[in-house]
């Protein structure tokens, strides 16, 4: 499972790219794409360093059964789950709209999709606000010992 989750932060840094690539080459520098690119691209790069903050393990077997058990019973119901759950899901989501959007405006020219644009919207705003909560997590929550 962590290698699928290694692959899709993978697909999610590419998609922050090409949105950022867009915004440069096709519409002409415009603003709003460079900045919601970089969001996307801040919130996947902040999901892939999260999960490789994995705990590391011993050679022996037994060592790394009880170790993942332990993570697993830490991170059941942990705000880091919720952070990083919150920071993945609305980076695919926003870039799922705009791969949307895209082929909305080239097949349809007539404008603007206004709900494809507004859930992209949406989905940045989730992906800056779960990368905060991974950040928060990291550098207070983890360093300090507290936890929810």
């Amino acid at each position: 499972m962590r290698a699928v989750a290694f692959v899709y932060a993978g697909l999610l840094v590419v998609g922050a790219l090409g949105v950022i690539a867009m915004g440069v080459y096709v519409y002409g520098q415009t603003g709003l794409f460079i900045v919601t690119g970089a969001v996307l691209l801040m919130g996947a790069v902040v999901f892939l360093w999260a999960l490789g903050q994995g705990r590391h393990l011993s050679g022996n077997p037994g060592a790394r059964k009880r170790a993942a058990t332990a993570f697993l019973r830490d991170l059941i119901g942990s705000f880091r789950v919720f952070a990083l759950t919150l920071t993945g899901a609305s980076a695919g989501v926003a870039l799922a709209m705009f791969v949307l959007m895209e082929v909305s405006r080239r097949q349809y020219p007539t404008g603007v999709p206004i709900l494809p644009d507004a859930i992209f919207l949406l989905g940045c705003g989730l992906t800056f606000l779960g990368s905060v909560f991974v950040v928060v997590d990291a550098l207070y929550f983890r360093r300090t010992g507290r936890r929810f």
